[in-house]
């Protein structure tokens, strides 16, 4: 399996990380706390500063940024992984 460095399970993050996940939804008024939720469970820790938010122009969509303390590349990956399947998470980088 590759990473998404494209290596072979190497990445070029140095562990622990204070790493930003800004994720993409559709606007509702708890999506917030439901991201925050599920990165939180994903990674097993807390997120480490209250997640910031941006409304798109039009309103419709919302753009959270979370920073959460990761110690291994396996955690970074299942929180991805979590965000990936979730079906209110549109994108998350």
């Amino acid at each position: 399996m590759t990473t998404p460095d494209g290596g072979a399970g190497r990445s070029p993050i140095e562990y622990p990380a204070h790493y930003p996940l800004k994720i993409f939804g559709l606007a509702g008024q708890d999506f917030v706390a439901h991201v925050q939720a599920l990165v939180e469970r994903a990674a097993g820790v807390a997120v480490a500063e209250p997640p910031t938010v941006r409304q798109s122009q039009g309103g419709r969509y919302l753009s959270v940024t979370v920073v959460v303390v990761l110690t291994s590349e396996g955690q970074r990956l299942a929180v991805y992984q979590a965000l990936e399947v979730d079906a209110r998470v549109v994108y998350a980088l």
